[in-house]
């Protein structure tokens, strides 16, 4: 029935019902992916759609016309595609870089159309400009960064105050607008200047539609790599791994010369230390061996406290080989001072 009722509408009654519906959604309070709100986004694109193939049908612009060739009543068909890109960001139940890339084609299609009119003489941004990066106005190439961030700041304070200027401009225009006898040059002004605010706001659109296209298409590289990375992870975990094999010829090779080392053990622990021990590289078990003490510590303390009973008896006894040995620690204590020894870089 909708349809039915779409059909039957002309291409006036249509932008009447777009440029309404648009007033509403510009300032509308609720949120944006609210079932109202695109319920009224989905109406709009579709009567917008409906209404450019209306304009293609009546071959109502073409490229060989100045804007004063276009009749005052159809000056407002040329924001179609103007209003279809804005709306067009609206839409939150798709996929947003295709949102943002048809709402781009929709702004650069309304900015082609005026520029072939002569409504303006600037041209589109470029698609890899940023914050920081080139300006949106012409001729100024090449400067060095803060150069083109600072024209960039005054491009976008000019362009500021020139829409201020057009929207008070449009406000007074409109109540003439609605009276019931309008003079038809104030109409026709009111369309161009209603065209040249739309050309303001569709460069500003279509450059940040640039930089969010270009942000989220590296999200998307990334999130693509990420997932290939964990197909890729997943693929080699449930493949089968196999056993390495040694080839024939290596395996007779380490047969004959060995592979650098024992194989197999030639003796046990005990048998090496007896080994060693004939040798003299280890002492044997004895009194002082770390092994028995370890074993029993009270026997090693039994037997120091009888040396020390040995040795205090035979200094009780003037033993000839004690007092021999204690005559020549003084003898060497004599000839070697206390702090001799090497004193090189001491002074």
């Amino acid at each position: 029935m909708a349809e039915n009722k779409q059909e039957e509408l002309k291409l006036p009654e249509i932008f009447d019902e777009i440029w309404t519906l648009y007033e509403y959604l510009d300032k509308c309070d609720e949120p944006t992916n609210s079932d109202k709100v695109q319920m009224k986004v989905r109406h709009v694109l579709e009567l917008g759609k409906k209404a450019i193939q209306m304009v293609n049908q009546l071959h109502l612009f073409s490229n060989n016309e100045g804007i004063d060739e276009v009749a005052t009543n159809e000056i407002k068909y040329m924001l179609l595609s103007a209003l279809m890109g804005y709306i067009t960001q609206k839409c939150t139940i798709r996929e947003r870089i295709k949102v943002a890339q048809e709402s781009k084609e929709y702004f650069t299609d309304f900015f082609n159309l005026c520029k072939s009119y002569g409504v303006t003489d600037k041209d589109l941004p470029s698609e890899n400009s940023s914050e920081d990066g080139a300006s949106i106005s012409p001729l100024r190439p090449n400067l060095p960064d803060l150069r083109q961030m600072a024209w960039r700041r005054e491009d976008k304070i000019r362009n500021f105050k020139q829409q201020k200027v057009m929207e008070h401009k449009l406000k007074e225009e409109l109540e003439l607008i609605k009276a019931d006898k309008v003079d038809d040059e104030v109409k026709r002004d009111y369309y161009i200047t209603l065209l040249k605010l739309w050309v303001e706001r569709c460069l500003e659109e279509l450059d940040s539609t640039n930089s969010e296209i270009e942000v989220l298409k590296t999200m998307g590289d990334k999130q693509g790599h990420s997932k290939r990375s964990v197909e890729l992870k997943e693929k080699n975990k449930n493949q089968t791994h196999f056993r390495p094999f040694i080839i024939t010829k290596d395996m007779l090779q380490k047969q004959v010369f060995g592979a650098g080392y024992p194989s197999l053990p030639t003796f046990t622990v005990e048998e090496f230390y007896q080994q060693k021990v004939a040798e003299g590289s280890f002492h044997a078990p004895g009194t002082f061996c770390m092994q028995d003490i370890a074993a029993d510590p009270e026997k090693h303390a039994k037997e120091l406290e009888k040396e020390d009973l040995e040795k205090e008896e035979k200094r009780e006894k003037d033993d000839p080989e004690l007092l021999r040995g204690a005559r020549a620690w003084d003898d060497w204590k004599d000839d070697h001072r206390r702090g001799w020894g090497n004193r090189k870089n001491m002074g």
